[in-house]
């Protein structure tokens, strides 16, 4: 495996939410601080969700990263192609893509219904870090927790809507999964993403993540706070915005709510 950036690793048995906990020790925390915890007494998604997930049958983590203002926008859709690579990687020589991403950075397995393996949440905050924290005192940077809750596996049932939308990471790759193997690969990936953009700009991981995304292409219902859109995704901007054809044929571009996958329309 590659050297990261990511350490130290810190493993708690149980918490209110690793991306909170980092937060919290923004103005402290070196970038590429890490935690990972067995469970989450208040873990969230987007749009305020809570996660489900059963106490050691999941890989929760948060890592904490000090992007450039221009790239923080991006760093959901890098965390999220980072995984899409892990589970790649995992899974060998596939002939198809095991998984996918659902706009901007739900991790689904396209073979089992589209059912939901990861989902990734990214906060920033304002505070500035102290300098023995690694940034300095440059003020082009920004402090970003990305946090992920990937399913590995379930030892008994879960709740039935849960069932209905999600799937683990055993059922996807047809084996077992240590969860330290899996942290491994993810944090590599994510370093060689982070490298990418940090080197070369935005434009190869935004060709690599239009390349892996699901909703690019697809007829959705968008839903946002001020209403609901329906249409078909023409693309993914150059700052991770989602480029919506309506119904009604105007193009508009979209940064927070909901894209829901609709059936493809009968020719």
């Amino acid at each position: 495996m590659i050297e990261t950036r990511f350490s130290p690793t810190r493993f708690v048995p149980e918490t209110g939410s690793t991306n909170a906990d980092l937060l919290a020790e923004a103005d402290r925390a070196a970038e590429g601080s890490v935690l990972v915890t067995d469970h989450q007494t208040a873990g969230r998604g987007r749009q305020r969700r809570s996660w489900h997930d059963e106490p050691g049958g999941a890989l929760l983590m948060s890592v904490l990263l000090r992007p450039t203002v221009g790239h923080a926008p991006l760093i959901p859709l890098v965390m999220g192609l980072a995984a899409v690579d892990a589970v790649q990687h995992l899974a060998g020589e596939s002939v198809v893509p095991p998984v996918g991403l659902k706009w901007p950075n739900d991790v689904l397995a396209p073979t089992l219904g589209e059912r939901k393996v990861a989902g990734i949440l990214a906060e920033s905050t304002t505070v500035a870090p102290s300098t023995s924290a690694g940034a300095g005192t440059d003020p082009a940077r920004l402090t970003v927790v990305v946090g992920m809750g990937m399913n590995l596996r379930w030892s008994t049932p879960p709740p039935a809507d849960v069932a209905e939308r999600a799937a683990t990471l055993t059922e996807v790759l047809g084996r077992s999964v240590d969860r330290n193997e899996v942290l491994t690969v993810v944090l590599a990936s994510l370093e060689t993403r982070l490298v990418s953009l940090e080197d070369a700009g935005s434009r190869p991981v935004l060709a690599a993540y239009r390349d892996r995304c699901l909703t690019i292409g697809r007829r959705v219902r968008f839903e946002t706070s001020g209403g609901e859109h329906t249409g078909t995704v023409a693309d993914v901007t150059e700052d991770g915005l989602l480029v919506l054809r309506t119904d009604g044929g105007a193009t508009v571009e979209l940064n927070a709510g909901d894209a829901h996958h609709l059936p493809t329309l009968e020719a």
